[in-house]
């Protein structure tokens, strides 16, 4: 009798690929068997799901942490932080420096030959905070009063200094008021100095066309004056410059004068520097002479005490900005 069942009935199944879901775990639909590796399998991915949260937590955690950090040293001033405040070297706070207004049709000195066509008192460095001044930036100077130039008296820096209205004078503890800035006759600055003839001539035959000055006493002492001297040009200018720088000295110096050191000094494109000091440790005065266009610019600064070398960088710095 013939066996009707087909090869294709009696062989064997072929088998077939292995698929990805056999070799990690049950194939989709398909029940689990409960075998150990599965339950081995299972719990690898329970381990993995809390790795990746307890890391998820960490890195929330650090970012928060670091933000926090950061708004916590940014957030209040530098000075106020436990180790990073600045130690008190003698600088001076001044308010936000403000370019003068030039009169109608007038342009920069850089785009005039160096000519400086603003009023020459709002070129003078304003008083800081230490010498009674404001952080407010002063307003421009009206113009005085026909004659009242020639009365001002440039060596006197108390007898014209300003005070509140109803206050008393102060005490000789307390520092002396600002003198407001004003116009002085250009011969005024030669009674600071030795050899004022010599001063005079120079002032003639370049034809010195303005003057104005400054002058404050700060809490520790230092008494600051700042000249300024106005011509024609730069050419006209500078002899007095040049003249100051090589052979100033003040009428009251006893010890002589030496050139002052001005290497490291922030330079002010436009403006050409040159220092003197009376000898000593620090000296108890420094001199700044500065020459930019049609201005020479004098700064004096004393103290008995020493002249801090910070304050007078800065104050020769800021004014030199300002003329540059």
């Amino acid at each position: 009798m013939t066996d009707s069942t087909t090869p294709q009935e009696t062989a064997a199944p072929a088998e077939g690929p292995v698929l990805p879901e056999e070799i990690d775990g049950p194939a989709v639909g398909v029940p689990s068997t409960g075998t150990p590796a599965d339950g081995e399998r299972t719990a690898r991915r329970a381990r993995r799901r809390r790795a990746a949260v307890r890391w998820g937590a960490a890195v929330v955690v650090c970012a928060l942490a670091g933000t926090g950090t950061a708004l916590a040293v940014t957030a209040p001033e530098r000075t106020d932080l436990p180790g990073l405040a600045t130690p008190k070297d003698g600088r001076y706070t001044f308010p936000a420096l403000v370019l003068p207004q030039l009169p109608s049709g007038q342009s920069v000195p850089r785009e005039s030959k160096g000519r400086h066509a603003a009023d020459l008192r709002t070129l003078l460095l304003p008083v800081p905070v230490e010498a009674g001044g404001s952080l407010v930036p002063a307003a421009a100077p009206s113009a005085p009063a026909p004659g009242a130039s020639g009365s001002a008296s440039p060596s006197a820096p108390g007898s014209t200094s300003a005070s509140p209205a109803g206050t008393s004078s102060a005490s000789p503890a307390a520092p002396v008021g600002p003198t407001p800035a004003g116009r002085v006759s250009c011969e005024a600055i030669t009674a600071d100095w030795k050899d004022p003839g010599s001063l005079r001539a120079l002032l003639l035959q370049n034809a010195c066309r303005d003057a104005a000055v400054r002058e404050w006493t700060a809490a520790d002492g230092t008494r600051t004056q700042i000249r300024l001297l106005s011509f024609g040009s730069q050419a006209e200018a500078w002899p007095m410059f040049d003249k100051l720088r090589r052979t100033g000295e003040p009428k009251d110096s006893s010890g002589g004068v030496r050139t002052g050191d001005t290497q490291g000094w922030d330079t002010v494109f436009g403006v050409d520097l040159a220092t003197r000091e009376v000898p000593g440790a620090p000296p108890a005065t420094r001199i700044a002479f500065l020459s930019a266009g049609n201005v020479t610019g004098v700064i004096t600064m004393t103290n008995p005490k020493g002249v801090p070398t910070a304050a007078f960088r800065q104050v020769v710095t800021l004014q030199s900005d300002l003329l540059a």
